[in-house]
């Protein structure tokens, strides 16, 4: 009997009849996850209150980075322009930009609610990948996890990390249908607190389970020891512009 990752609901409570992509197919997602219920899945894809869905923000700062990767690779498939409905994409002289439109610029209970809903969204992304990849996921201790990003309960943080060289290393045709790929890198740490992946060359770390000052100091330390010579820093993100969504270090 199928029991859902999110809401832990069996197929007696709740049905099991679509899809539901772990990636978001805007977003050339292709895996999908059996153990997401309908519920839940319409749940991220749905608008909130916000008058946007999880899934939207998640794939508002992804995509742009996909298509800045893509036209840098120079693909045989015609590219189109930035689009975006949240930000403006500036480019000049083969140098990325990116600012939020005049009508959000200013407001800032924007920003940090558009930047709440990417971090609830890279949560649902990485448990529900966790669960297809490695079968894992239904016991208690991802509470934290499933109140965050399910149900908006409390607060996670969540950690960026900047990269010295603009040089990204992905697969054939991974920006045009992303994966998520578990310790694929040596720069990537975790340990039985905190998580770290790369998506799309991007690198983040947010906790996994409860955790304390002590458990975080450990990780922290640990996770820039294995990071020398790649990262030039660690933030943690509060707003959408911590996060190098147009990939200029590809700049320089």
């Amino acid at each position: 009997m199928k029991k859902c990752l999110w809401c832990l609901n069996s197929e007696s409570e709740v049905t099991f009849d679509k899809k539901a992509h772990t990636i978001p197919k805007s977003l050339g997602g292709e895996n999908f996850n059996p153990n997401v219920c309908d519920k839940c899945n319409e749940y991220f894809g749905n608008k909130q209150e916000e008058k946007y869905s999880i899934e939207e923000a998640l794939k508002e700062a992804f995509n742009i980075t996909r298509k800045r990767i893509l036209l840098s690779t120079k693909p045989k498939k015609q590219v189109g322009k930035f689009k975006s409905r949240f930000f403006d994409i500036k480019e000049k002289k083969g140098k990325y930009k990116v600012e939020f439109k005049t009508s959000f610029r200013f407001n800032s209970e924007f920003q940090k609610t558009l930047c709440r809903s990417f971090k609830r969204g890279l949560y649902k992304l990485y448990f529900e990948e966790l669960n297809r990849q490695k079968q894992t996921g239904f016991e208690s201790e991802f509470d934290l996890i499933r109140k965050f990003a399910r149900y908006n309960e409390n607060d996670l943080p969540v950690f960026y990390f900047q990269r010295k060289i603009g040089i990204i290393m992905l697969l054939e045709n991974e920006a045009e249908t992303p994966t998520l790929f578990f310790e694929r890198m040596k720069y990537l740490y975790s340990d039985e607190y905190f998580e770290e992946i790369e998506f799309l060359g991007h690198v983040f770390g947010f906790p996994k389970k409860r955790f304390n000052l002590v458990n975080f100091d450990k990780y922290y330390k640990k996770s820039l020891e294995v990071k020398k010579g790649f990262f030039v820093g660690i933030t943690k993100i509060e707003k959408f512009t911590n996060i190098d969504i147009t990939f200029s270090i590809m700049n320089n």
